[in-house]
């Protein structure tokens, strides 16, 4: 494959934020086969007589390059054909792309034979209605937003291209389904009227939608866009614009889709949200907005190089008025076969259902921690997504490849990177040691021996990362040797590791990363044993034990029955989480549990008279863990009963999918995420406690 192409691109020099059509024209002969495969980078939309056709470059590294083989069955017809292959290069790393040269290939076959290759002769042209260079931040996470002018006239196409080099010749097909696009939802219009223009300055665009005044037209009746609905809004005399903002009905990731008329040119903002706690969205708590510049009569657009994690849509447009015959968010999904939950009682089942749309709105080219801020990948979020999706689709696909993808995440220290792929990197600790119980996890519901014997190596090799840092006792400091380490255990006061950012070369021993050690120790003798490799098994169980000794030694306090959180700061310091580690990895084996087992089931003090902190969603999965290993019958019912009640709280509250944490949008200074994977637990516990 692709041994007759090159990486071309529109112009010899690219730069960030810039779009580049490519004309592939061919003959089709009726009765044949055609198909595209093609990648780019750093993005693609493949149209067909102004119709997409395909999208969605699979996200990779510079050493792991992935393609897509893209039917055209459906597009071909005989004679003649033109596609128009549209590639957006982000060109600036972000915690969810690492910079590579800007460049598209592919090879266009007619029954599995090359008829089309990348090259000079390919005609090209820059992309017509994107205003290039905007570099427009979203979030680190994201990357960027766009400008659209649709007055902007098409150049014609140029007669060749430019060949590029410094990506590889070396591709690999992609490891998962492609994402499919579904018909629009209805979208109601929940609020319209007129605005003000916010006159200040602002640093953001998205804080001229926050501090707009808006004049709520409340005599309109309620419209649905999408089910051949319209909904005219008329400025009236002294406003600056007139505004609408749309309702998806439930926490929905995809596409920008507008469809609306206007009678002169005017300038477009759109933002986005998952909420109105503010009587609009609330765009500017990151940079959620969207600018385009709309042409007199009707527009009609789809942005397919930008996902949105949201409920909410609003629109201001700065003219006399529009008629609007859709403003919303057209789905991208990853086509599942959804296991439903049917146990009888109806909270469990509306909890599961709402816990699959959570999954489903975090799962697109990879694992996403939240569809709305960040779309990362991370192991520890998606090691609960996982072992959800086990039970919810019955399928292994899509973590095999996560995993894989995770494992080309390996930095010079031999730690994994935050986030697959990243190009901005805080690496956190704690996280590379979960990917140990993904692994063995994924062998225990795949039984995919070749794939765990493959990364056998890598996964020796990054445990020994850590025993290398070895103390003589066998415990570990935190990596505190760069400011770029993040030792974060959970969202929780003390645990979040900020702080020691700020304090480069202070070492301090953590029960939770050293709990996290012995418990990858356990999971690596686990997968070794799987592996025959019984020797290794033997050695990684008996350093788990010798480590564990060190905890109960180094941290349980017998006066307080409990185990502190680390060893070089105030007495005193004790964590739900902490407590929950040492019981599931063993540390806790022979020493009074009585108070931990209280503090676990009430998920705080108790009635001990101590302060201690909480387990957060997130971390929920290693508290319960460690009571149903303590004594299943016994916890079994009460774990249930407080996943319904912290559950029923946000149903109850209107949620759709479920949140990063139980203080919903409040939390991180009101950027709280309502839609978050690692929140999806009920769909794993209802289904293994089973009566």
């Amino acid at each position: 494959m692709f041994e007759q192409c090159k990486w071309i691109w529109g112009n010899s020099q690219a730069k960030p934020d810039e779009y580049i059509d490519f004309k592939l024209a061919f003959k089709a002969e009726e009765g044949k086969k055609y198909a595209l495969h093609l990648s780019c980078d750093t993005d693609y939309a493949l149209y067909s007589d102004g119709r997409l056709v395909s999208f969605g470059q699979y996200g990779d590294y510079p050493d792991y390059k992935v393609y897509d083989t893209i039917s055209l069955d459906d597009v071909v017809h005989p004679g003649e054909n033109e596609l128009i292959l549209t590639v957006w290069y982000q060109g600036v790393d972000t915690q969810t792309y690492i910079v590579k040269p800007a460049g598209a290939i592919f090879q266009l076959t007619e029954d599995n034979q090359p008829i089309l290759c990348s090259s000079e002769n390919i005609p090209s042209r820059v992309t017509p209605g994107y205003v290039p260079y905007q570099e427009i931040q979203i979030t680190m996470q994201l990357g960027f937003s766009f400008l659209y002018d649709a007055n902007l006239i098409a150049e014609p196409f140029k007669p060749n291209s430019y060949a590029v080099s410094g990506l590889p010749m070396e591709l690999f097909p992609r490891p998962i389904k492609k994402l499919e696009l579904a018909p629009r939802h209805m979208a109601t219009v929940v609020q319209s009227g007129g605005y003000y223009a916010y006159k200040g300055e602002v640093k953001k665009l998205s804080q001229r939608m926050d501090r707009a005044g808006l004049v709520v037209r409340t005599d309109e009746p309620v419209k649905v866009l999408g089910a051949g609905e319209q909904v005219t809004v008329t400025r009236l005399p002294g406003e600056d614009g007139i505004y609408a903002i749309l309702d998806m009905g439930a926490e929905t990731a995809g596409f920008l889709d507008m469809d609306f008329t206007v009678d002169a040119p005017c300038d477009v903002m759109i933002g986005w949200g998952e909420h109105l706690l503010d009587g609009r969205c609330r765009t500017s708590i990151r940079n959620y907005i969207m600018t385009y510049k709309a042409k007199a009569g009707r527009n009609q657009f789809l942005h397919p190089f930008r996902r949105l994690g949201c409920r909410y849509v609003q629109i201001f447009i700065a003219g006399e008025g529009a008629t609007l015959d859709y403003v919303g968010v057209r789905e991208t999904f990853y086509p599942l076969n959804v296991k439903k939950y049917e146990s009888g009682n109806l909270l469990r089942d509306r909890i599961c259902n709402v816990a699959v749309n959570t999954l489903c709105q975090c799962m697109h080219e990879h694992y996403e921690d939240c569809p709305s801020r960040e779309q990362a990948l991370y192991t520890l979020d998606s090691r609960n997504q996982m072992l959800c999706g086990y039970y919810a689709f019955g399928e292994t696909e899509f973590p095999k490849a996560n995993l894989n993808l995770i494992s080309h995440g390996i930095r010079e220290d031999g730690l994994l990177s935050i986030c697959y792929p990243s190009g901005l990197d805080v690496p956190i600790p704690s996280f590379s040691l979960a990917y140990f119980i993904q692994m063995w996890e994924y062998l225990v519901y795949s039984k995919d021996v070749d794939f765990i014997r493959e990364k056998y190596p890598f996964l020796q090799k990054l445990l020994g990362t850590f025993l290398r840092r070895q103390r003589e006792d066998g415990l570990i400091n935190d990596f505190n040797e760069k400011p770029e380490y993040w030792n974060f255990y959970e969202w929780s006061y003390g645990m979040i590791g900020l702080e020691t950012m700020e304090q480069v070369g202070f070492m301090v021993i953590p029960a939770p990363l050293n709990a996290m050690l012995s418990l990858a120790l356990q999971n690596l003798a686990n997968i070794a044993e799987a592996l025959d490799y019984d020797a290794d098994a033997v050695a990684y169980r008996n350093e788990a034990v010798r480590i564990n000794g060190a905890i109960a030694k180094a941290f349980y306090n017998p006066e307080t029955k409990l185990f502190e959180s680390f060893d070089c700061r105030s007495q005193g310091d004790y964590s739900v989480l902490t407590n929950s580690l040492c019981v599931l990895c063993g540390a806790a084996e022979g020493v009074d549990t009585s108070v931990m087992l209280k503090i676990m089931v009430d998920n705080g003090a108790a009635d001990t008279g101590l302060t201690v902190r909480s387990s957060t969603l997130s971390m929920n999965a290693f508290r319960f863990d460690a009571l149903l290993k303590v004594d299943k019958e016994k916890y079994g019912p009460l774990i249930l009963a407080e996943i319904d009640r912290i559950y029923m709280d946000m149903v109850q509250e209107g949620a759709t999918s479920f949140w990063e944490t139980a203080l919903g949008a409040a939390d991180f200074e009101g950027a709280g995420s309502l839609c978050h994977g690692w929140s999806a637990l009920p769909l794993y516990y209802y289904e293994i406690l089973k009566a």
